[in-house]
């Protein structure tokens, strides 16, 4: 029941979005994650966003919606917020701007100046990097790759990428590390192997893998880093070994 009512919600065009999903990973519509509380955390909080995106893209559903930035306000399991605070929109507006898309509800000038010049920012940086996104979405369905990956994706043998929950990929060379803690203006970064350049810029140059301690990350930054493609890494690990190898709790040199 559940495949034949999207798949039918799909023949409405591309801007479809449902909520549900069986056998159903072939069609090109956005699936929504469910609502997600105004609050930090790994409670249906804000970090919810960046695991829930991960274990959607590895179940093959890679138009990823997130929930609306912010939050819901509803909160009905949770007494300490209604509405969200001005630091947890900003950063869930980080959060969300390397996924595929960006979900507005809460209205950033119903905050203040800063907080619609910080939202201003990151939406136009995430339409700037809308190519990026493009060219993920087109792989994904050429290959099965997903849009959003984690760390292990690139490089299954550093058993350190692992252990990190709270980064993602956009593609194969943009890593995103946003600051999912309350009260947070800095944060540890963990970057696998290659040269990655801070924000794009050539001119800040890090070679991984290695752990960039307390990164500086006050309230109007995200921590991203884009892969110098002509120096990656030379052996590409597929979607099907990469499964295997997080699966089976399996790290182990291999040849392709």
């Amino acid at each position: 029941m559940v495949e034949a009512y999207v798949r039918f919600a799909a023949r409405f065009g591309g801007m479809v979005e449902v909520r549900a999903g069986f056998r159903t990973q072939d069609l090109p519509i956005f699936v929504r994650m469910c609502d997600r509380d105004s609050i930090w955390g790994l409670n249906n909080g804000l970090s919810t966003i960046v695991t829930t995106t991960l274990q959607m893209n590895l179940a093959g559903y890679v138009l990823v919606l997130p929930d609306m930035i912010g939050g819901n306000g509803f909160n009905l399991e949770h007494e300490q917020a209604d509405i969200p605070t001005k630091e947890l929109f900003i950063r869930w507006v980080q959060a969300t701007t390397f996924l595929p898309a960006m979900q507005y509800s809460y209205a950033p000038w119903n905050f203040d100046n800063e907080t619609v010049e910080i939202s201003k920012k990151y939406t136009e940086l995430h339409a700037e990097y809308a190519d990026e996104i493009y060219a993920a979405m087109q792989r994904a369905v050429e290959s099965g790759w997903p849009v959003n990956a984690p760390l292990w994706w690139i490089d299954p043998t550093d058993e350190e990428t692992f252990n990190i929950w709270d980064e993602y990929l956009l593609g194969e060379n943009i890593l995103v590390a946003p600051v999912l803690e309350e009260g947070a203006t800095s944060r540890d970064v963990y970057l696998p192997a290659g040269v990655w350049w801070e924000e794009g810029d050539r001119e800040r140059e890090v070679v991984g893998p290695t752990w960039i301690k307390d990164f500086p990350a006050p309230l109007d930054v995200l921590p991203y880093f884009v892969r110098a493609k002509e120096l990656e890494p030379s052996s590409a690990v597929s979607p099907g070994v990469a499964m295997f190898l997080v699966v089976f709790g399996v790290v182990a040199n291999f040849l392709l």
